[in-house]
């Protein structure tokens, strides 16, 4: 145990890195500030007790402290540093107060043990990543004074049931949930715009996706391995399908490509096996080598197209008839 005489104003950057022995601490309440990579490193730390004195958290504070199971942060605590709680492996819960309007990128990101937080409606931003690989959270509720959920902020929570997201929020990286192979329910609210790589690859569970109606591309991998879906709509405003975009969507029976797709890339819809028939609009001029390959159930392939006609059909579909339309 290490007591911090009374009088000291802050915990210095690095000052117990890579303590590996070190199982607790008493900070007095004089400390108002936590530096960066202050206790990084400290795997053998179970808690600590940060005095209501401390207002700052700062970069990779407490990162790699991989026996803290839980740890309270004191009202005034006005942010969370980027990476503050990074790879906190058993840490299970969290209550973050009221004063707190920033979580950091990255700051919670590998705490596998993680299963609930409670985020106050003083937040106002979370960074990219801030919950990345948290595999074992079921459930979180987004405030309304969140306006935007950044890259990857919940990407491989693979626990992860369900997520409310407030109207409140107008912007989501594409890239969020990644990953989620749990999540029931399309997280996207109608009043949101997907911005960057749209993935929502291996969400194994989703079953709808309604994508918003400004988006202009169906990216690489977008949806690759969601076996459940079994419905999408994709928007007049989408130019193109991306290379596996559906790789592996096992369950998806049927879907309706809009006049505004100009190319369907390789491999787009590759082991779609429940597929049975699709209808490619005279807009779309080039379609993918294996664009329909292991498309098992797939019958019929229906090309409204007499001018630009795609070439290599039947792109690898091994049961399907091409019928070209007027």
């Amino acid at each position: 145990m290490i007591h911090a005489y009374n009088g000291v104003t802050s915990i210095r950057s690095n000052t117990f890195f890579n303590c590996s022995s070190l199982t607790s601490i008493n900070i007095p309440n004089s400390v108002t500030s936590i530096g960066v990579g202050a206790f990084d490193g400290c795997s053998a730390l179970k808690s600590i007790t940060i005095p209501d004195s401390v207002k700052s958290i700062d970069v990779a504070a407490f990162q790699n402290c991989s026996s803290l199971v839980s740890i309270d942060i004191p009202d005034g605590v006005t942010s969370i540093g980027v990476a503050a709680f990074w790879g906190c492996s058993t840490l299970k819960s969290i209550a973050i107060p009221d004063s707190v309007t920033s979580i950091g990128s990255v700051a919670f990101q590998n705490c596998s043990s993680l299963e609930s937080i409670t985020i106050p409606n003083s937040v106002t931003s979370i960074g990219a990543r801030a919950f990345h690989n948290c595999t074992s959270l079921t459930n979180i509720k987004i405030p309304d004074s969140v306006t935007s959920i950044d890259v990857g902020t919940f990407s491989a929570c693979s626990s992860l049931v369900s997520i409310d997201i407030p109207d409140s929020v107008t912007t989501i990286a594409g890239d969020a949930f990644w990953g989620c192979s749990s999540l029931e329910e399309w997280p996207v609210p109608e009043t949101a715009t997907l911005t960057g790589s749209i993935s929502f690859k291996e969400c194994a569970k989703l079953k709808t996706i309604k994508l918003p109606q400004d988006i202009t591309s169906i990216e690489r991998e977008a949806f690759k391995d969601c076996s459940s879906l079994e419905s999408i709509t994709i928007p007049n405003s989408v130019t193109s399908i991306g290379r596996e975009a559906f790789n592996g969507c096992s369950s998806l029976k049927s879907i309706t490509i809009p006049d505004s797709v100009t190319s369907i890339a390789e491999s787009a819809f590759y082991s779609c096996s429940s597929l049975t028939s699709i209808d490619i609009p005279n807009s779309v001029t080039s379609i993918g080598d294996d664009a329909f390959s292991r498309c098992s159930s797939l019958t019929t392939i229906t090309i409204d197209n007499i001018e630009g006609v795609p070439t290599g059909s039947p792109w690898g579909a091994p049961n399907a008839t091409v019928v070209w339309s007027r």
